[in-house]
């Protein structure tokens, strides 16, 4: 008897074939529990290599051992003649069989499952009307949401490599800049959906959060140039998958993923895209890998210095990052205006020298020209004109600047927007920023600036009940006890606003010299608010725009004007005297004739001087 019969006759060929069969399935089942379970790439192919590996010793097994009613048995023992071979070889024959069978139905089930939610598990749902008014976990009343709407959270990075996390952030915020161009369709703010990363939260608190019916999540699995994304919408109310799939392409097709996720949602919500729409969807973004995985770093930066981080620290990081952006991408519209954030801090910076805030003046002035012109979204080039225009030599355009940016319609981040509040805009600004807050409802900047437009407008108890809630939903920062502070002075209870004075004096940049010295001041303390500035100035240096006021506060003004005048003779100085007086809320706490530059820009904009006034010091007698 040949070797090939032997092997025939001692069922060698059924067993390799049966557990071919059998390891192919596992490794469907493997790839399918890899994906729900967010396990590491390293997990599949380890199992992959023992499958492989495991194919010997069963070719060995099967020709060494026999299987007989009595059990297992050598096949030395059963002998070339026994009957049992056959039936054996049938048992083998049926098995396979039935497990190519089991691989087909798996094959043509796949495309049809519902994958689980990458990002979070709901809990079981209570199935309300699409366009129902939602209660919020704190058993608060959230706003009615639109059934158009939707929220995009930060797919998942299912590669071994954490670098792959930008890639994913990236690939999201694209989506996300896409959705925004459909019309009709409601779509939550990067900053807001973006806090859910690496949460596991319920989806009804977050389409309740939002304010939005639907949510779009993913994982993307990236190798070499292999990537694997998952997509999926889900409808918050009940879970229920409006449309899911799973792409598996190179990294040039990356792009051609998104325009197809994109025109999926759109269809899912049953919104109709003419070809205009098309076109508008497909070119928002950058759609330059390499470019938006800096820009996601640069972000990171950029986020982590207008909350716990170091300010201009962070900020500068981001600009490195923005700048490689810009290196792939030198149109890249979006890395420009949030570069120009740092140069705008250089100039308000109390630590920078004369010689850094003119560079920086330079550099912003060239840096918010390229936003401008590179920018795609009619609404924030609106924004960015403001900017433009408050930081030149000449303010006569800036309220009209103003007017056209708050009667835009769209959710672009605003800017130095914030001075807008008290020059005669409160009301205005209001209502932009609740506006705002409807795409971004988990925007720090959104509540501070809602509660000081009402603080503008006399409405301390509604400027006071927005900052708590702010404070509540976000968490407390040294912003927010100023705002509080502030407040609490307007409406006469000093002892409250000095007992926040510690939480206010960790801010080193704006509010933190005056946290103590400017209750004592309107308590008629003139000593003790002295003391309290000298002590903050031996400790943390200099902030001239804090000691114009605190000396204005406490009855000297003519050291308020020395000091006002010296802010006035530096580059960016007006805007850094409009930014004291918007904080101070006390009238004048300079007079024009010490700041020619400044005075300048105010008959520019044609307004009164001075501005109203919300707390009066006893000590400031003009």
């Amino acid at each position: 008897m040949s070797f090939f019969q032997e092997l025939k006759r001692r069922n060698v060929f059924r067993v390799v074939a049966a557990y071919v069969v059998m390891s192919w399935l596992l490794l469907q089942v493997a790839d399918v529990a890899s994906n729900a379970f967010n396990l590491p790439d390293w997990t599949f192919r380890f199992m992959l290599l023992v499958l492989a590996i495991g194919v010997i010793p069963a070719a060995v097994f099967s020709w060494v051992f026999e299987m007989t009613p009595e059990g297992i048995k050598k096949e030395s023992e059963v002998g070339p003649g026994h009957s049992i071979t056959h039936s054996t070889g049938r048992r083998l024959d049926f098995i396979t069989i039935g497990m190519v069978i089991i691989g087909i139905v798996f094959v043509l089930w796949q495309p049809f499952r519902e994958p689980a939610p990458r990002t979070q598990t709901p809990a079981p749902i209570t199935v309300t009307p699409e366009n129902a008014v939602a209660t919020a976990p704190s058993g608060e009343t959230a706003p009615p949401r639109d059934a158009r709407s939707i929220a995009v959270l930060p797919f998942v990075n299912m590669s071994s490599d954490p670098e792959n996390e930008y890639f994913a952030d990236g690939l999201s915020e694209e989506l996300l800049n896409q959705l925004a161009q459909i019309p009709d369709l409601q779509v939550a703010g990067r900053t807001s959906s973006f806090s859910f990363k690496g949460k596991n939260e319920d989806l009804r608190k977050i389409g309740t959060t939002l304010g939005v019916t639907n949510v779009l999540e993913g994982s993307v699995r990236r190798q070499g140039d292999k990537v694997r994304v998952t997509a999926q919408m889900i409808r918050v109310n009940d879970g229920f998958h409006l449309w899911s799939n799973t792409y598996d392409r190179t990294m040039d097709d990356v792009f051609a993923i998104q325009d197809d996720i994109s025109s999926n949602v759109a269809n899912a919500l049953k919104i109709v895209l003419d070809e205009s729409a098309r076109q508008r969807m497909q070119a928002a973004g950058v759609r330059n890998v390499d470019a938006f995985v800096e820009f996601q770093k640069g972000q990171e930066s950029f986020e982590l210095a207008h909350s716990t981080g170091d300010l201009m620290a962070d900020l500068r990081r981001g600009v490195d990052h923005f700048d490689l952006a810009i290196e792939s991408v030198p149109g890249f519209g979006a890395a420009y205006w949030h570069k120009s954030d740092y140069y705008a801090h250089v100039i308000l910076d109390p630590t920078s020298t004369e010689e850094e805030r003119a560079i920086a003046l330079a550099d912003l002035r060239t840096v918010l020209d390229a936003a401008y012109r590179y920018s795609g979204d009619s609404p924030r080039r609106a924004f960015i004109d403001v900017d433009r225009v408050l930081f030149s030599d000449d303010w006569t355009a800036l309220r009209d600047r103003i007017e056209k940016a708050m009667a835009t319609e769209g959710c672009p981040e605003p800017t130095w927007i914030e001075i807008a509040t008290p020059i005669g805009y409160a009301e205005a600004a209001a209502d932009m920023w609740a506006r705002y807050q409807r795409c971004e409802p988990l925007s720090t900047m959104a509540h501070l600036q809602m509660a000081w437009a009402e603080f503008w407008q006399g409405d301390f108890e509604k400027a006071l009940q927005i900052n708590e809630e702010g404070q509540s939903l976000l968490g407390s920062t040294p912003w927010y006890a100023a705002n509080r502070q502030r407040i609490l002075m307007a409406m006469g209870r000093v002892d409250e606003a000095l007992a926040l004075a510690p939480e206010v004096a960790v801010d080193v940049s704006f509010y933190g010299m005056g946290s103590f010295a400017l209750p004592l001041a309107l308590s008629g303390d003139k000593e003790g608010a002295r003391l309290a500035m000298e002590q903050w100035q031996a400790k943390n240096g200099r902030n001239l725009r804090s000691e114009v006021e605190i000396h204005a506060l406490i009855g000297e003004r003519q050291r308020a004007n020395e000091l006002a005048a010296e802010i006035d003779a530096q580059p960016g100085g007006p805007v850094r005297l409009l930014l004291g007086v918007d904080y101070c809320a006390c009238g004048a706490p300079f007079d024009l004739e010490a700041t020619p530059n400044f005075r300048d820009r105010i008959n520019e904009l044609g307004i009164d001087w001075p501005l109203p006034k919300s707390i009066d010091y006893p000590l400031k007698s003009w």
